[in-house]
């Protein structure tokens, strides 16, 4: 069973390689989009921001909040719009690390209980995950199989 401490050291460990990563990227290399269709850097660090209305901290809470909740989610969606390409890389960046200190600082003090709640997540269910999964399982899976995808990505971006 993955406890609250493991996830909060696991978060832990990619904020800080995120941080390392995009300390003192320039916004004109933030924006060089590597090859067509591909995500820059403000793109990857926009998707890990969540859209404007929801940020990933605010879907952990609903978890918390509801009891079953809908978790409306679209796999994919970097969340970069015309606001978000005119944001400085530094603004991005600190938006990120902040909203995943915060979520580790939450999940840090969960209890089993509060790791076993389920939403509703129509998107996974053909995925390991299916389509309630638990908080816990939830954030497992950002942990430990997302945020390494985009801490990839930010290591070739960021040469």
């Amino acid at each position: 069973m993955v406890t609250s401490t493991t996830l909060k050291d696991q978060l832990e460990a990619k904020i800080r390689a995120i941080d390392e990563l995009t300390a003192g990227v320039s916004d004109d290399a933030a924006s060089r989009v590597p090859v067509e269709g591909e995500w820059c850097v403000k793109e990857v660090l926009s998707h890990l921001a969540g859209s404007e209305t929801r940020s990933f901290y605010d879907g952990i809470r609903l978890f918390l909040e509801e009891d079953t909740p809908e978790y409306p989610i679209v796999p994919g969606d970097s969340h970069f719009d015309a606001s978000r390409e005119g944001t400085s890389v530094q603004e991005l960046r600190e938006n990120v690390l902040g909203q995943y200190r915060q979520i580790a600082d939450l999940i840090g003090g969960l209890s089993e209980e509060q790791l076993g709640r389920k939403a509703y997540m129509p998107a996974f269910k053909e995925t390991p995950l299916g389509d309630s999964p638990t908080l816990g399982l939830w954030v497992g899976g950002i942990v430990n199989y997302h945020l390494p995808s985009h801490i990839e990505q930010l290591q070739t971006l960021c040469k």
